[in-house]
């Protein structure tokens, strides 16, 4: 998709191209007075490493954008779309997030939203040139003290924790550490659960 295309699909819409927002602390009451984020299309801004706080967005297009390494706390991000963005290593475990599609995104290292339900991922990569190859975005498991996140691609297995990321590939998973070899095996597991019920979708239709 082009930004023409985009325009011209969602006429109504304010556009903001090329705002420098990075490192800035973004909170609802400062952007109240600066523009309204809803029914708003950004093109080619610069969000990365923000923090963003009690924002409200509903039917914002973010195209082009970079949120590489944003925190999003106490947010309430619904009926939007995100579109060839850069969400690596973003957070947005503390915030609220529906209705939400996200294509062609960069999204190695995201954290949160834990529940995919009301959301949809379309040809997500883990990084630039990176497809993620599993059958969800990616995996969130609970260990002691941690939570891990698992992103599968064509070789490996990216596993993000707190303080530890690793690359394993997929025929060397009993060489992991714990608890990182089980997540992978459980990843994994939940990974054929999906296409199995996909398969099984299919055939009833």
């Amino acid at each position: 998709m082009d930004l023409k295309t985009l325009t011209n699909m969602f006429p109504s819409h304010k556009l903001v191209m090329g705002e420098q927002f990075a490192q800035e602390n973004i909170s609802a009451l400062k952007i109240r007075s600066v523009l309204n984020w809803s029914d708003t299309i950004f093109v080619n801004c610069d969000f990365s490493e923000a923090q963003f706080h009690l924002l409200m967005v509903s039917s914002a297009i973010f195209f082009k954008c970079d949120f590489s390494g944003a925190v999003f706390r106490a947010c309430d991000i619904d009926g939007s779309e995100f579109i060839s963005c850069n969400l690596t290593c973003s957070d947005l475990l503390g915030s609220v997030v529906s209705d939400t599609t996200f294509t062609d995104c960069i999204i190695g290292g995201i954290r949160g939203p834990v529940n995919h339900e009301g959301l949809n991922f379309y040809f997500p990569r883990y990084s630039r040139n990176l497809p993620l190859t599993s059958q969800a975005p990616y995996y969130v498991l609970t260990a002691v003290g941690e939570m891990i996140y698992i992103f599968k691609t064509e070789e490996s297995w990216r596993v993000h924790g707190v303080k530890r990321r690793i690359t394993v590939k997929h025929d060397e998973v009993d060489q992991a550490d714990e608890p990182y070899r089980t997540a992978i095996r459980t990843a994994d597991q939940l990974d054929h659960q999906r296409l199995s019920l996909l398969k099984g979708t299919e055939t009833t239709r």
